[in-house]
C-alpha cells in the first residue's frame, strides 16, 4: 500500500493484525497493529501568511506492540496476508517487561 495514499479509514480494519518486520540485520521479528487513532495537530506558532492548504487527509496515529528488545527508531516494512506497509516510519514509545509499543503518525 502506498502510505502517502493510507487513510484513518483505510488503517481501522487492520487493528488486530499481526506484521511481519523486515530488520536492517536481515533478521525478521512481529508486530501487531493495536490502535489507529485520530491525531491531533497542535499550531505551534501563528500563522501571518497565506492561509495553510487543505488538507489531503486527517491527520492519524497508528500504534503497533512488538516482543523486546526496543527496536531503534526507523524506517521498517511491515507485511501481513492483506498489506505491506513499505518504509513505515516507527518511533518507540514505551515498553514494560512483555512487549514495546511504537508510534506511526501519518499527517
Amino acid at each position: 500500500m502506498d502510505l502517502g495514499e493510507m487513510t484513518l479509514e483505510l488503517a481501522t480494519p487492520l487493528v488486530g493484525k499481526t506484521f511481519e518486520v523486515a530488520l536492517p540485520d536481515g533478521a525478521k521479528t512481529t508486530m501487531t497493529l493495536e490502535e489507529a487513532l485520530p491525531f491531533e495537530v497542535h499550531q505551534r506558532r501563528r500563522r501571518t501568511a497565506a492561509p495553510e492548504p487543505p488538507r489531503k487527509r486527517t491527520p492519524f496515529s497508528l500504534y503497533f506492540t512488538a516482543p523486546l528488545p526496543v527496536l531503534a527508531q526507523g524506517m521498517y516494512t511491515l507485511s501481513c496476508e492483506d498489506v505491506t506497509l513499505n518504509g513505515l516510519f516507527l518511533v518507540p514509545i514505551g515498553a514494560d517487561a512483555e512487549v514495546a509499543e511504537y508510534e506511526a503518525i501519518f499527517s
